[in-house]
C-alpha cells in the first residue's frame, strides 16, 4: 500500500490496513494543516451495522461520493494514527454535514469540547 501524501485530506475515505485487522476503508480526521506529516489519524469504517450505538457509529451511504459498496458506519470510538505507508488509495470523500457530525462525536468520545467538558465536570 502507498498513497500520495497530498491526497490525505480531512474527510477522505482511504483504504488502510490497521495492525491486527483486515484491510478496510477509513475516514481521515487529521487536520489539513498537518498535511506535511508522514501519518494521519483515521476512523475505521465497518459494514457490521449497529443500531444500539448511534453515538459511536455514524452511518455512511454507499455510492460514488463515499467510494463504499455497502451501507457502512464510521467507528468514532476507534481512532487510529497510521503511517501513510500503511494506506492505500483514496476511494471517496465524506460530505461536509457528515464530517461535522463525525467531528462532534469524536470530541465527545475523546472528552474534548464544550459539551464533553460540561458532562465530565463534578457537581458543586
Amino acid at each position: 500500500m502507498a498513497i500520495d501524501p497530498g491526497s490525505v485530506r480531512r474527510g477522505a475515505v482511504v483504504l488502510v490496513r490497521l495492525p491486527g485487522d483486515k484491510p478496510r476503508p477509513a475516514v481521515v480526521v487529521r487536520s489539513d494543516l498537518l498535511a506535511g506529516l508522514t501519518y494521519a489519524t483515521v476512523l475505521p469504517v465497518t459494514t457490521e451495522l449497529r443500531t444500539d450505538a448511534e453515538d459511536l457509529r455514524i452511518d455512511l451511504v454507499p455510492g460514488l461520493e463515499t467510494g463504499l459498496r455497502e451501507a457502512s458506519q464510521v467507528m468514532v470510538d476507534w481512532p487510529q494514527t497510521v503511517r501513510l505507508e500503511r494506506m492505500g488509495e483514496v476511494v471517496g470523500q465524506i460530505n461536509a454535514a457528515t464530517m461535522r457530525r463525525i467531528t462532534r462525536q469524536v470530541a465527545f468520545v475523546l472528552g474534548i469540547g464544550a459539551n464533553a467538558a460540561r458532562r465530565s465536570s463534578p457537581s458543586r
